[in-house]
């Protein structure tokens, strides 16, 4: 199984970037003004800005525009809701364990982390303060930005006080990650701080400085991140998106409810979200989940390879699995608590798209373990652990065995304590096994060997009527 490792995240990212900033600094705004016949972007920009000022923006604005200190250094930030809300760039707040907010009139209030991205993949985060009757900035329309429009930076270049504004034009746009560049004058300390049209409407939130300080390139992440952001936050997403995944769209929900015990049907498309792993494409799924519940979740596709990644509700990987076209990515896991769990379904390789099928299953029993000495042992000195589950008259169950370090040997007992079945099976194998009567079974599994111990892993599965019905007519 080839993982996606946290390494290959990195790479891809600042390569990705590299690329960008390499992109953008090729070009200037004559070559597009050749692209346009008959317009001239800086006069076209300057007919419709004619009546704005860098003071009228600046006096709107700023109230709205905030300083951010940390142990770890200073950033800017943009109020973005009036009871507290503060949008910033995740990488001013990166390893902080104490932040400050400080308002334009000196007011400063202790600040909480409720949404935090990855400089690595979305350099967004939020912040929430204790105050209300804030003032706002309003969002740009999504889209309204062009190559060759004034825009205005406001911010607390290296932390000095009060804030600045400088001006400047969009150079180059990247839509697919978000990115605009402009000329607009960007130091450290003004990240997360605001990128304006005339109006005082906020296009973006400036972000990394050029890899090269010679060059000149700034950067700013676009306001329809930030809006996915905010919408993340109101599905309980906040903790996936940015760490995980490039968001796309606001038009409907960013994730999918997944129905447990249910089979789905999905496409990923050049529209689905973008994986910041490797650049595939994406779709978000959530289930409601209990503490210590079996969960099985299953991705196949003709089309495809398959991958799948489970985190938990605080944003934690639980699990990550992967397949070749036609082969199934399956992921069984006890989950670890109660909540709002999110499943990733992507592709294997980045320039793959095309249709996939979601099962998933509620086993009865999921099993990762090993045989130790400290284990009891049977009569033949053979180590092993027992487990109990619940069963019914004429109930099917399915002992699936997925890997095992020796060879397997298990029973299964009745509720009065008779064996139903016994004998030794395959370390990878599967178990069909009909319930005698109703009452609570156990499950020895052992080895075949005396002595032998290591990590074994096995479900257990009711099955239900129709696949009874299918293996009876086999």
């Amino acid at each position: 199984m080839v993982c996606k490792s946290s390494f290959q995240l990195t790479r891809f990212v600042a390569s990705g970037l590299i690329a960008v900033y390499s992109a953008i600094a090729a070009v200037t705004l004559s070559e597009f003004t050749l692209t346009i016949p008959n317009l001239d972007p800086s006069r076209a920009a300057q007919a419709q800005e004619s009546n704005a000022s860098a003071e009228d923006v600046y006096r709107k604005v700023a109230p709205s525009v905030v300083y951010i200190s940390t142990e770890k250094g200073r950033g800017s930030g943009v109020i973005v809701d009036a009871n507290g809300l503060i949008v910033t760039n995740a990488h001013v707040l990166e390893g902080a364990r104490q932040i400050e907010v400080e308002l334009q009139n000196g007011r400063k209030f202790a600040a909480q982390v409720v949404s935090m991205g990855s400089p690595d993949c979305l350099d967004l985060a939020m912040l929430k303060i204790e105050a209300t009757n804030l003032p706002t900035i309003k969002f740009a329309a999504q889209n309204a930005i062009q190559r060759g429009q004034r825009v205005y930076a406001i911010g607390y270049p290296r932390g000095i006080k009060p804030s600045s504004i400088t001006q400047g034009i969009v150079s180059n746009l990247d839509n697919d990650r978000g990115f605009i560049q402009t000329d607009a004058s960007i130091s450290p300390g003004n990240s997360g701080g605001a990128l304006l049209n005339h109006r005082g409407e906020l296009l973006a939130i400036n972000t990394l400085k050029g890899l090269d300080e010679n060059v000149g390139i700034n950067l700013a992440i676009s306001v329809d991140r930030v809006q996915v952001l905010l919408q993340a936050m109101k599905e309980n997403l906040s903790p996936v998106l940015g760490q995980y995944l490039i968001p796309v769209g606001t038009s409907a929900l960013l994730a999918s409810q997944l129905s447990l015990g249910s089979t789905q049907q999905g496409s990923l498309q050049a529209s689905s979200h973008l994986f910041c792993g490797d650049g595939s494409r994406a779709n978000i799924y959530q289930f409601e989940g209990e503490a210590d519940q079996p969960v099985m979740i299953g991705m196949t596709s003709a089309e495809i390879g398959s991958y799948l990644l489970l985190l938990s509700p605080d944003g934690k990987e639980l699990s990550r699995v992967e397949s070749k076209r036609g082969e199934s990515a399956q992921l069984i896991v006890n989950l670890p608590y109660r909540g709002t769990y999110t499943v990733i379904a992507n592709a294997a390789k980045p320039e793959q798209l095309g249709r996939y099928q979601l099962q998933s299953s509620l086993p009865v029993i999921v099993e990762q373990a090993k045989l130790t000495p400290s284990d009891p042992r049977l009569s033949d000195g053979s180590f092993y652990r027992r487990y109990m589950f619940p069963g019914k008259a004429g109930q099917a169950i399915e002992v699936a065995l997925h890997q095992f370090d020796f060879e397997p040997y298990l029973a299964l007992y009745d509720p009065a304590g008779k064996i139903v079945v016994e004998g030794k099976t395959e370390r990878q194998d599967t178990v069909r096994i009909d319930l005698p009567k109703d009452g609570d079974y156990s499950l020895i599994v052992s080895t075949v060997k005396p002595g032998e111990r290591g990590k074994f892993f096995f479900s257990i599965h009711k099955l239900t009527e129709n696949v009874q019905r299918s293996a009876q007519n086999r």
